[in-house]
């Protein structure tokens, strides 16, 4: 009774706790993806770091005057989008699988005439829907989301409404420039999404 105990606790361990995942497994032997990989998880983790202080902000936002919580964190949400498309990282270029959770652990167990498990090998199982995993894909989604509640409130408002001197001229040459993110975080998702190649 101990031992199934003992086995069902292991199918369960986590990718955290076993020091691996289903990606690390389906990379064995591909030294080059393994290091790309490791990177890549340690992108999505300073990302999901600054998007979880601007998602716990959403769902603690109580509005005011009818104001949004994407009019009152702007500054922060077109910080997130420029970070992603203007810093050292090519977004586009990540991997579908590398984005988020397309498989998972899985056991391969060998018993010995005994009935007992000797041996249990992991295998990356392929999930029927993939999951959010470390997040980089449903990250950019939500600045992608936010940026465009945005961009739709400036242009309800007016093309003054960002200017400190209500400017026109000036609110104009910040909406362009924010149309032109939107474009090419849309872009940078759908390469991602389409982006299978191991």
């Amino acid at each position: 009774m101990s031992s199934e105990n003992e086995d069902q606790q292991n199918t369960e361990t986590s990718p955290e706790e076993l020091g691996f995942d289903a990606v690390d497994l389906m990379l064995d032997g591909n030294l080059k993806g393994q290091i790309g990989y490791s990177m890549i998880k340690g992108i999505a983790s300073a990302l999901d770091e600054k998007m979880r202080i601007l998602i716990d902000a959403e769902e603690g936002f109580e509005p005011q005057e009818e104001e949004s919580f994407a009019e009152v964190a702007m500054p922060e949400i077109e910080a997130m989008a420029q970070a992603v498309l203007e810093g050292c990282v090519d977004f586009s270029k990540i991997h579908f699988w590398e984005a988020c959770e397309t498989a998972e652990i899985a056991w391969e167990e060998t018993q010995g005439e005994d009935g007992q498990t000797p041996q249990r090998i992991p295998y990356a199982e392929p999930v029927e829907e993939p999951r959010p995993g470390n997040r980089i894909l449903s990250n950019l989604e939500q600045i992608n989301l936010w940026l465009g509640e945005v961009h739709k409130i400036h242009e309800d408002k007016g093309m003054g409404w960002v200017s400190p001197y209500g400017c026109p001229e000036d609110g104009q040459q910040a909406f362009d420039s924010r149309a032109q993110s939107l474009d090419s975080l849309s872009k940078t998702i759908s390469d991602i999404k389409n982006n299978f190649d191991l």
